[in-house]
C-alpha cells in the first residue's frame, strides 16, 4: 500500500506567480490611494511631480535629445546583456527596454538569486554612469541638451528599479533582506519629503508590499540563498542607486528651466 504524501514537507508559501500578483495588486492600490489623496489635498505638488513624465522643453533641446535618450536606453540594455554573457547566461536579444535582463534568463534553468540580482543591477548601473557622463558634459560645454538627457536618464533608470517583474528591480528584489527593505523605505520617505517625484513614489509604493509580505512570513526569505556579504552588497547597492537617481533626477529637473532660459539668453 502506497504511503500518503507527507503534508509537512509542502511549502507554506503561495506560488511565486501568486506572490508577484499580490505585490502588484497591493502596490497599485497603495499608489492609486496616494495619488487620489494628493489630487484632493496637494494638487500643486502632484502637478509638479507629474511634469517629469511629459515633454520637457523639447524646443530648447531639439530633436537630438530624442536620439540621445534612445541611445541611453540601448546602452542601459547593453550593460545587462554584457554582464549576462560574462556570467555565461543564455541571452536572447530584444530590441527595446524593460526586458533585456529578463530575456537573458528566460531559458529553463535553476534560479540563482545572486546571479539574477547581479544581472538586474547591471543595466541601471550602466545607465546611471551614462547619465553622470552626460551631466559632466554639460559642465564642460554649458549645453542644456546634455543635462536634459542626463535628467531623463536618471528617471528612466530609477523607473527600472521598481521591484516588480519584468523590470530590473524585480530581479534584484529576491536578494534583498527585510532589514535592507526597511532601510530603503525610510530613505525613500525622507527623499520624497525633500524632493517629490512620481517615479520614486512608484518605487516606494511597490516596495511596501514586498516588505510587508516578508515581515508577515507570507513570502519566503529568498535572500538567504546569498551569503551575508552578497546580501549587504546588493541591499546597499540598490538603496544607494535608488536614492542617488531620485536625488539627481529631482534636483536636475528643478534647475533645468532656469539653465535653459539662461543658455537661450532669456
Amino acid at each position: 500500500m502506497a504511503s500518503e504524501p507527507d503534508k509537512s514537507e509542502s511549502t507554506p508559501f503561495p506560488s511565486p506567480d501568486r506572490l508577484w500578483a499580490e505585490q502588484l495588486a497591493m502596490g497599485l492600490a497603495l499608489l492609486m490611494g496616494i495619488l487620489i489623496f494628493m489630487a484632493l489635498f496637494h494638487a500643486p505638488m502632484l502637478s509638479a511631480g507629474a511634469a517629469v513624465l511629459g515633454p520637457n522643453d523639447l524646443d530648447a533641446y531639439g530633436w537630438a535629445s530624442v536620439v540621445g535618450i534612445f541611445l541611453q536606453v540601448v546602452i542601459h540594455e547593453l550593460g545587462t546583456i554584457v554582464v549576462a554573457w560574462w556570467m555565461k547566461l543564455p541571452v536572447r536579444l530584444r530590441f527595446f527596454g524593460f526586458g533585456a535582463n529578463a530575456t537573458a534568463i528566460l531559458e529553463p534553468r535553476p534560479r540563482k538569486v545572486w546571479t539574477d540580482a547581479v544581472v538586474g543591477l547591471a543595466g541601471p548601473l550602466t545607465g546611471s554612469a551614462v547619465s553622470a557622463a552626460l551631466a559632466l558634459m554639460y559642465n564642460i560645454t554649458d549645453d542644456p541638451l546634455f543635462l536634459g538627457m542626463a535628467c531623463v536618464g536618471y528617471f528612466y533608470n530609477l523607473f527600472t528599479l521598481i521591484p516588480i517583474l519584468d523590470l530590473e528591480g524585480g530581479w534584484i528584489a529576491p536578494a534583498i533582506a527585510p532589514q535592507a527593505w526597511l532601510l530603503a523605505l525610510i530613505s525613500m520617505f525622507f527623499e520624497l519629503a525633500n524632493h517629490f517625484n512620481l517615479v520614486l513614489l512608484c518605487v516606494l509604493s511597490f516596495t511596501v508590499p514586498r516588505f510587508v509580505l516578508l515581515v508577515r512570513a507570507r513570502a519566503p526569505r529568498t535572500d538567504i540563498a546569498c551569503t551575508t556579504p552578497q546580501r549587504v552588497m546588493i541591499g546597499l547597492g540598490y538603496i544607494v542607486l535608488v536614492i542617488g537617481l531620485a536625488y539627481f533626477g529631482s534636483t536636475t529637473f528643478e534647475d533645468l528651466p532656469r539653465l535653459v532660459r539662461a543658455s537661450m539668453g532669456d
